[in-house]
């Protein structure tokens, strides 16, 4: 059974994630717990994994939600181009037919056209298929926070995706390079993936901070 703080994580990261929850915004240890129905300690404890995680900044009982910069996402891409590729091709040994049997129908999910956050979902488990994978605890742990804080930034700029043609292509490409057992094509087509990606949402970012404001 999930416990209470790991309830109340959940439900607080996905607010975080999808900016229901804006940048700047306090959280209180007594506002989570009135929110979710808890004690302060699970409040407590959800408010500190969210730190942990880069999410929030933590006071002594109020946590704020972290602003987002240009920055810190061309940092957090450099990071996972250096790592995510590298991980990547030290799973695909391990990915096995059921891991890309859903492989597969992720992708069938995503090229059916859901609405962003759908999309979005879909996209982070069907990399987790593969990273995951992988016999380095430390490695999938950092990069599944890198790619948890990188999503939010496409979460909070899910207009970016109204054609995923390009990345629907680049997915088949990855899908069928691990079919073939090729660790060092997936490796290098991980990257390019992350580039492009990186390249297309700082462009956007770029263009929005320079446009005059209304």
């Amino acid at each position: 059974m999930e416990s209470a703080a790991a309830r109340v994580t959940g439900a607080l990261r996905q607010r975080v994630l999808t900016g229901e929850l804006r940048p700047g915004e306090p959280l209180s240890q007594s506002r989570v717990a009135a929110e979710y129905g808890v004690s302060r300690i699970p409040a407590r404890d959800a408010l500190q994994t969210l730190a942990a995680e880069g999410l929030v900044d933590l006071g002594a009982f109020t946590a704020v939600v972290r602003g987002t910069s240009i920055g810190e996402l061309q940092e957090l891409y450099e990071l996972r181009e250096a790592i995510e590729p590298l991980l990547t091709k030290i799973a695909v040994p391990n990915v096995g037919r059921a891991e890309i049997a859903m492989m597969t129908s992720l992708l069938g999910e995503m090229e059916a056209r859901p609405s962003s956050i759908d999309w979005l979902a879909a996209n982070a488990r069907f990399h987790a298929l593969i990273y995951t994978r992988a016999d380095r605890v430390r490695m999938i742990e950092l990069t599944t926070q890198l790619r948890r804080l990188t999503d939010r930034y496409l979460y909070l700029h899910v207009d970016l995706f109204g054609d995923t043609g390009r990345l629907d292509l680049e997915h088949h490409e990855i899908l069928e390079a691990v079919g073939i057992g090729d660790a060092a094509g997936v490796a290098e087509l991980t990257r390019r993936h992350i580039a492009k990606s990186h390249d297309y949402l700082l462009r956007h970012l770029l263009h929005r901070e320079s446009a005059p404001q209304a």
